[in-house]
């Protein structure tokens, strides 16, 4: 027996899924599916501007 993780868009999923429906049922189990948010690819830079951002917020209630 062999276990994947994929992370996959929806759209793939959706045809992954498919692809799992045509397999005999005995030579496949899903023991769980996890739906994780997708969160966009952030630099360093970018994460680190947006905390500094926040913070100076705060005092203005919008941190």
């Amino acid at each position: 027996m062999h276990a994947i993780k994929l992370n996959i868009t929806d759209e793939r999923f959706e045809k992954f899924m498919g692809l799992i429906d045509i397999l005999p049922k005995e030579s496949i189990k899903i023991e769980e599916i996890d739906h994780i948010p997708y969160y966009p690819a952030i630099s360093f830079e970018d994460a680190q501007q947006k905390v500094q951002t926040s913070i100076a917020d705060i005092p203005k209630n919008k941190g």
